[in-house]
Parts: C-alpha cells; structure tokens; sequence
C-alpha cells in the first residue's frame, strides 16, 4: 500500500491512524455506501467539501449522512456566500479528485471547519486522500493538527 500525503502529514505529525480500504464501484461511490462497506456508523463518517466565496476556498468536513447548509455555513464563516467548487476544478483548487478529497494537506485554504456533530464521536473516519482509503483517527487530535474550528454548517 503507497502512503498518501495526508498520510505522511499525520506521521510527521506523529498522529496516529488506522488506514481503512473499502472497494466501491465508482459510478456506485458516495459516503454512506463507504460507511456501510466499511462497517461503520456513518455518524462517525465525514466527507470533505470544498466551498468557494470569490477565491477564497474554504473546507468544510461534515457527515456523510448530512447535507452542508450553504447560507447557514456562510453566516457561521461570516462570510457574505458559499458555493461548492465545481468537480472538474477540485484537483487544481485544493489538490484532490471526488471521492478523495480529505482535511489533511488542502492546498490554500481560509480554514477547515467541521460540522458540530463531530463532538458526538471521540473516533472519526475521513478520507486518507485516495479514493477507496480512509483513515480511522482520534477526533481532538486531527482537529489540533488542522487547526479547524468546530461550527454548526449542516443543513438541520
């Protein structure tokens, strides 16, 4: 198995993780299939989305169950709108492809915020940066590492 970027950020970082593999069709791919496959609760799954305000790139890590709040995350960030960034632009705006996006190594970015629901699991799975790899971590200690704020972003 190749160590991806955000794998090598968190041994610099000497934080622990455990890599999850998980084979999901890629027409078939979504968060909540990825939790099932990997047997875990997806209220302890997060995926990674990338929001746009003029070209500021903000990273928003929520659910996979849950859907963000556009206008709801926009006054959390106190900024005027939000809006996703386009698929085709994801590689060259924050460095990673759909179903690879992680927290971990976001190019240029404004902050990393997670959904408040993250304070409901001490263990956390996000993407380990590859399509069909996650990581199994410690929610305080990525939170630290990231320096991301805690905010409520999701739809209610």
């Amino acid at each position: 198995m190749n160590k991806t970027n955000a794998m090598r950020q968190l041994d610099q970082a000497k934080i622990g993780y455990e890599v999850l593999e998980y084979d999901v069709p890629y027409e078939e791919f979504s968060g909540v299939k990825v939790a099932e496959v990997l047997g875990m609760d997806v209220s302890a799954c997060y995926k990674t989305l990338a929001l746009r305000n003029s070209h500021d790139i903000y990273v928003c890590v929520i659910p996979v169950d849950k859907e963000i709040g556009l206008k709801k995350c926009a006054r959390e960030l106190g900024v005027k709108s939000l809006e996703m960034v386009h698929v085709k632009d994801l590689l060259k705006d924050v460095g990673y492809q759909r179903g690879s996006v992680t927290p971990i190594g976001v190019r240029k970015n404004k902050g990393i915020f997670f959904d408040k629901k993250v304070l409901d699991h001490e263990v956390i799975e996000v993407s380990a940066g590859a399509y069909g790899m996650g990581l199994k971590l410690n929610r305080d200690e990525l939170l630290g590492f990231l320096k991301a704020q805690v905010k409520d972003i999701c739809e209610d």
